[in-house]
């Protein structure tokens, strides 16, 4: 934390840049896309100071934006007002975790209209796990069949378009070797469940294929 504290916007942002330019210093792979960046709730100054970078090279690059909203409903939007300060493109960035920020669909239909997507990417997660991290917020995480019920209605309102999906898998506990779902369940699971409550084919083709290749490309 402390060297980062003495680093600028525009040297957080050259960074970035380069990596995706230039490639990766320690291996030469091109980044094709900034982040996840890490939120949390209330912002610190330095993150702050990181998504600034982020949305200026954003700006300079055209890359997609992947952001990890704090856990509280209004991060989202707090979050979106500074990368609009520094002219980030609102269009190609991604809020994480809706299945865990926002259940008030007021304020989800609002998010979604600045133009961002929303990634329902917890699947096959559910529980209280979020609460443990943070004594000031209550948050359940949905079940698929209710992920299912906010897409559906997200999708009936005309932002299917916005959506991505995906697992999220970052401990152990989540891959079928130690009991979890694995990175087959959004498939082999999922989507038969979509099926099975109502979401077309063209619909569901739009979540896994047509919306991230629209995210994801860029010049």
């Amino acid at each position: 934390l402390d060297a980062m504290d003495k680093r600028t916007e525009e040297d957080i942002a050259e960074e970035i840049v380069r990596d995706i330019f230039e490639g990766v210093k320690a291996t030469g792979v091109h980044a094709g896309i900034i982040g996840e960046i890490g939120c949390s709730w209330p912002l610190e100054d330095c993150e702050k100071k990181v998504l600034r970078a982020a949305g200026m090279a954003q700006k300079e690059t055209g890359a997609p934006l992947n952001i990890h909203p704090g856990r509280f409903e209004n991060a989202p939007f707090e979050i979106l007002e500074i990368l609009k300060e520094v002219g980030a493109n609102i269009g190609h960035t991604v809020m994480d975790h809706m299945d865990r920020t926002i259940f008030d669909h007021k304020k989800l239909y609002k998010l979604v209209e600045s133009g961002c997507y929303l990634a329902y990417d917890e699947w096959g997660f559910e529980g209280y796990y979020p609460e443990a991290l943070s004594a000031s917020v209550i948050t359940d995480i949905m079940n698929d069949a209710q992920r299912i019920a906010y897409i559906k209605d997200l999708v009936s309102k005309g932002y299917g378009s916005q959506i991505l999906v995906s697992h999220d898998i970052c401990a152990k506990i989540r891959y079928m070797a130690f009991g979890g779902h694995g990175y087959n369940h959004l498939l082999y699971n999922a989507v038969p469940a979509m099926r099975r409550r109502g979401l077309t084919g063209e619909q569901i083709n739009g979540l896994l294929i047509e919306n991230p290749k629209r995210f994801l490309t860029f010049r």
